[in-house]
């Protein structure tokens, strides 16, 4: 009987002492995973000085912006008809620009866009010859906080038998660098000259203008080089 008691007394002893290591065992806490949260680099805004300014010129995205003039300026509907700039900006554009006519404001804002990181393009419709018929380009330098450069896009006009279109078309190649293809075309007719002095005659004259820190270089004017380039383009519109 005393080893029974004996045994009995062991066996509750070993359930006791196995009870108390499982509940050890299961007190014990499972590490947690540590979750690293990332910072997100904030995105900083560019917001001009000149803002009013720039948002007279509606934003435009492209891959391709086939830019021209003609008769229909005078039109609302006509795409770069544009809205006319307050005379208070004037002073933004370039010493050497002109945005007068007749004494009369005649500078028209129509598109902008990025260059690259540090240049806006600003499309404007500006005083020609006659009317307000050439579009420039000009560039805003957002450090700067002023326009460092303009060069005309598109134009038309006739006169007396001279007959004048320059159209431009401004894309981005393989490399999204962008690019300005300009297309020139220049012809007299004779039979509207009242003296007769020029014989009639048609030219036309390419060129490939590049962006390089927010100026254009033209970088071809090889007529038979372009015109094979841009076959597609002179086709189409030539017909």
């Amino acid at each position: 009987d005393f080893c029974k008691f004996e045994e009995m007394n062991f066996m509750k002893k070993l359930i006791a002492i196995l009870t108390f290591l499982s509940l050890i065992s299961c007190k014990k806490e499972v590490p947690k995973t540590e979750i690293k949260k990332e910072k997100v680099p904030e995105t900083k805004v560019w917001v001009s000085k000149n803002q009013k300014f720039l948002d007279q010129f509606k934003t435009v995205d492209f891959d391709t912006l086939k830019v021209y003039s003609g008769e229909e300026i005078y039109n609302e509907n006509f795409e770069f008809f544009g809205k006319k700039i307050d005379s208070s900006d004037l002073k933004l554009f370039p010493k050497q620009y002109n945005a007068f006519d007749n004494g009369k404001v005649q500078t028209y804002a129509v598109y902008k866009f990025n260059i690259d990181e540090n240049n806006l393009g600003l499309i404007a419709r500006t005083p020609s010859e006659y009317w307000p018929t050439s579009l420039k380009l000009f560039v805003y330098n957002k450090s700067q906080e002023r326009i460092i450069d303009f060069i005309e896009i598109a134009e038309s006009w006739g006169d007396a038998g001279d007959r004048l279109i320059k159209k431009s078309w401004i894309y981005k190649d393989e490399n999204n660098q962008l690019n300005c293809f300009l297309w020139l075309y220049y012809a007299h007719d004779d039979s509207m000259d009242i003296d007769n002095e020029t014989p009639s005659f048609m030219e036309n004259h390419y060129f490939l203008l590049q962006f390089n820190n927010g100026k254009l270089d033209t970088i071809s004017k090889n007529n038979e080089q372009l015109e094979k380039q841009f076959s597609k383009i002179i086709k189409k519109e030539s017909l």
